[in-house]
Formats: C-alpha cells, sequence, structure tokens
C-alpha cells in the first residue's frame, strides 16, 4: 500500500506529464484546423514553388528534381518514425526479454543516420530548383528562406535539431548518462518540427491519400511511443514510491 506521503510527488509527477502531453497534443492539432481556412483562402492561387507556381512566373521547373526531393522526403520521414519507435523499444525492459539490446541500438543509430542523410538530400535538391531561390545560407539558417518562409524554416530547424541529437552521442560521457539522456529527448521536438514541415508546405498530406495516411500514421505512432516514455509504468510508480518511503525513515 502507497503511503500517503508519496501522493503529492505523484500528483506533480502527474501534472507535469499532463502538461507536456496537453502541449503536444496543441501543436498537432492546431495546424490541423487551420489548415482547412488557409488552404481555402489560396485555392485559386498555385502551391508556391510548384510547377505551375513556375509555369506562371516563366521559372524553368525540373520535375527530375521534385520527384527525387519528394521521394527522399517520404524516405526520411519513415525513417524517423522508425527510429522514434526503436527507441522507445531501447527503453521499455520487457521488450529486453526478447530482443537483443545491442541488436536493438544498432537498429537504432543506423535509422536515424540514413534519416538524416535523406533528409539532407530532400534539401540539397531544392539548390537545382530556380524558383525556389535557395541558396547554402537559406538552407542551413532557419527560417531565412523567402519562399514558403515558415514552414521551409520548421524542415530546417528539425533537421539540424536532429543532427544535433545524433552528434550528442560522442559527448555522452562528458555529459553524463542523465543529462544526455535529456538532451537526446528532444528528438521528440526534432520530429515534431518536421511533422509541422511535411504538413503546411504541401496540401497534399491534408487530403485523404497514401501520403496522408502515411504521415498521419507515422506522427499517431510517434505520439503513442511519446506518451508510453511520458507516462509514468506501474513498476516506475511502485519504485518511486519505494524510494520516497526509505527517504521518510
Amino acid at each position: 500500500m502507497i503511503e500517503k506521503s508519496t501522493f503529492p510527488y505523484g500528483r506533480r509527477g502527474a501534472l507535469a506529464s499532463a502538461g507536456r502531453i496537453a502541449a503536444l497534443l496543441l501543436v498537432l492539432v492546431l495546424p490541423v484546423a487551420v489548415a482547412p481556412e488557409a488552404s481555402a483562402a489560396v485555392s485559386s492561387a498555385p502551391i508556391p514553388g510548384s510547377p505551375l507556381d513556375a509555369y506562371n512566373r516563366h521559372i524553368a521547373y525540373d520535375t527530375g528534381v521534385h520527384e527525387i526531393a519528394r521521394l527522399a522526403a517520404l524516405i526520411s520521414y519513415t525513417l524517423m518514425v522508425a527510429t522514434v519507435l526503436f527507441g522507445v523499444v531501447l527503453r521499455l525492459r520487457f521488450l529486453q526479454r526478447t530482443v537483443n539490446r545491442a541488436t536493438v541500438y544498432g537498429a537504432h543509430m543506423t535509422l536515424a543516420l540514413s534519416a538524416l542523410i535523406f533528409g539532407a538530400i530532400h534539401g540539397v535538391t531544392f539548390l537545382y530548383q530556380p524558383i525556389w531561390h535557395i541558396g547554402v545560407s537559406e538552407l542551413t539558417l532557419p527560417f531565412t528562406g523567402g519562399l514558403q518562409r515558415l514552414p521551409v524554416g520548421f524542415g530546417i530547424l528539425g533537421t539540424e535539431l536532429g543532427i544535433a541529437v545524433g552528434c550528442s552521442v560522442w559527448l555522452q560521457q562528458r555529459l553524463g548518462y542523465h543529462r544526455w539522456l535529456r538532451f537526446h529527448q528532444l528528438a521528440y521536438a526534432a520530429f515534431l518540427l518536421i511533422w509541422l514541415h511535411v504538413f503546411t508546405v504541401h496540401p497534399e498530406p491534408r487530403h485523404l491519400d497514401v501520403v496522408a495516411v502515411v504521415v498521419a500514421g507515422g506522427a499517431g505512432a510517434c505520439l503513442l511511443a511519446f506518451l508510453i516514455r511520458v507516462l509514468p509504468s506501474r513498476s516506475r510508480l511502485r519504485q518511486r514510491s519505494a524510494l520516497a518511503s526509505e527517504g521518510l525513515r
């Protein structure tokens, strides 16, 4: 039986978890609610950076580069979802009894590196698409591009944050495991920024098709993984209660 003195700690943890979940849900739901009005307002205008936009401006458009960018984006997004899910598997103890931790860790690192590589390929392709007017500085500094500045900035910032999270592995011993783990959890924020980029840069994910199902399914899987990590399990609650009881003695 849990002692009464351990309840405040549990309530604070529950309130903090609820706050993080509410913030995440707000960021995920807000673009979904705003997108229909925004797309209706600009339904008559071509999508900025699209082939029709290039045609109206009399600017050359390379469809081959477009297909490469689109394919690299879909592969990168899928690999990011798999990276997040494998990261959660690493933290679930009951799965470690049946799955070798070293194997899952290797797969997690490989998927993360592959996702960043394909994300970088996706971004570099826009250097060869004249309609976007993107140079190296606009591709590395978030929210500095002229065309679709906000959606593109989400993608650049999310990719750079993912690179920083990945490179932090080499600083794990210097930072200490718990400090490094807190920084490593910014991978959820990196995925959220990438999702905002995918959802806002083009109307395709907002319509019911294969791409929309993939984007929504990946976001739902990562949200579920986030909830599993944020909400404490029964074993962790029992451990916290035991530690609190020992501290009161």
